[in-house]
């Protein structure tokens, strides 16, 4: 008896499983079908729009940027400008002419407290040059004369014959134009008959051509003798400021 149960039960359940099966496999049918007529509708659909060609187009490159400027040409160094030399000796600058202004001869009173002047006369111009300042030239010792006298009260002052001759008759070197500045004050004895004699410059002179100009202007003008207080002529000292200008 249990042996016919299980067969029972043992039919049963390979009928259940028969049904399973059979199910089974017309849902699988079923549903391949319905892939496959879903895969032909897409396809047809597919089929049924244009087809469009598509080119692919490489796009031209860019063109190459301009080329940079030129650069400007690189200045040109100039040569060093040869300067002056600063060294050569500067030239001398232009001397103007000398040109000594007239003024008056003075006479002064003798200082008591001044030495006595000496007994001789010193005459017309050495040969040699003489000390700077001092007394130009020399006499021989046969020609000495009295001590000359300062022209005081009384006393007639020796004169020029041409007056302003000894200013126009000065020829002082022009290379020694600008080594005068200033007066220059000469004293010169004019004898009784007229002839200058012992000529000094009072002070110094820078060159001693100057003075030596002086004393031979001095000599080439004509002078007319002082006189004492009687009237005689008598040698008589003459201080003459000489002033030079340029022009």
């Amino acid at each position: 008896m249990f042996d016919e149960v299980t067969k029972k039960e043992g039919g049963k359940a390979a009928a259940r499983r028969a049904g399973y099966v059979f199910g089974s496999t017309v849902f699988q049918g079923i549903l391949i079908a319905a892939v496959i007529f879903a895969s032909a509708a897409i396809k047809a659909k597919v089929i049924d729009e244009p087809v469009v060609d598509v080119k692919f187009v490489k796009t031209a490159p860019p063109p190459p940027p301009p080329p940079p400027p030129p650069a400007p040409p690189a200045a040109r160094k100039r040569p060093p400008e040869s300067k002056p030399r600063t060294d050569l000796p500067k030239p001398p600058p232009p001397q103007a002419l000398i040109q000594p202004q007239e003024i008056q001869p003075e006479m002064k009173a003798p200082d008591p407290n001044e030495a006595p002047e000496p007994e001789y006369d010193y005459g017309d111009v050495g040969e040699g040059e003489g000390v700077v300042g001092g007394v130009v030239g020399a006499q021989a010792a046969n020609d000495i004369e009295d001590a000359p006298a300062y022209a005081t009260a009384g006393y007639r002052k020796p004169q020029m014959k041409e007056p302003g001759c000894v200013q126009r008759s000065v020829r002082i070197p022009q290379q020694l134009a600008g080594y005068i500045s200033g007066p220059i004050t000469v004293k010169f004895a004019i004898r009784p008959d007229g002839v200058p004699s012992r000529f000094e410059v009072m002070g110094t002179v820078p060159d001693q051509r100057i003075s030596t100009s002086i004393w031979q202007a001095v000599q080439s003008c004509k002078w007319v003798p002082g006189a004492d207080a009687q009237g005689r002529p008598v040698a008589i000292w003459v201080i003459l400021p000489i002033r030079f200008t340029s022009g």
